[in-house]
């Protein structure tokens, strides 16, 4: 491209700089944004290389200014996707929150608290079949019981924990 046509370049730019604003504030709707996409636009133009002829510079500045809204355009869409979209009041956070994992936290040590407090038979019961995932004839067989009276250790430590929680 030769100095002639940078020259020409530039002198539209000027001559159109405000219709080049106004076209792209309506492309995206931000006067910041059209703002910086025209100082990009500027900057496009003052670095282009040598080349062919421009015949139509003011449609040439269209056309850079509209390729450059189009980039941004795609790029906020490209972001939407990537971290979710806008931030709302009405986003819920999947994680639980500070108050309802203390309460656990709690529930759990007072649980804990009982578990410990059981006799030993019981206790080992219980943590075999419900912590453990021993089936009831492997604890029958640790305990030196039937598997029936494994089952009803594990059923009633379980109803008499269920009552001392609550």
């Amino acid at each position: 491209m030769n100095t002639n046509t940078k020259t020409t370049l530039v002198a539209a730019f000027i001559l159109h700089q405000m219709e080049l604003r106004q076209f792209l504030l309506r492309k995206v709707n931000c006067r910041e944004t059209a703002a910086d996409l025209l100082q990009d636009t500027y900057v496009r133009i003052a670095q282009l290389e040598a080349g062919d002829e421009i015949v139509n510079p003011r449609a040439f500045l269209y056309r850079v200014a509209g390729n450059l809204a189009l980039d941004y355009l795609r790029s906020q869409c490209r972001r939407a996707v990537w971290d979710g979209g806008e931030i709302t009041d009405d986003c819920v956070c999947p994680q639980p929150q500070p108050d309802v994992v203390l309460a656990s936290r709690e529930r759990m040590q007072i649980f804990n608290y009982l578990l410990r407090q059981l006799p030993p038979q019981q206790h080992e019961v219980f943590v075999g079949c419900r912590v453990e995932g021993k089936s009831y004839r492997q604890i029958a067989d640790e305990a030196r019981i039937s598997a029936r009276r494994a089952e009803r250790i594990a059923q009633q430590t379980l109803k008499s924990l269920k009552i001392r929680m609550a």
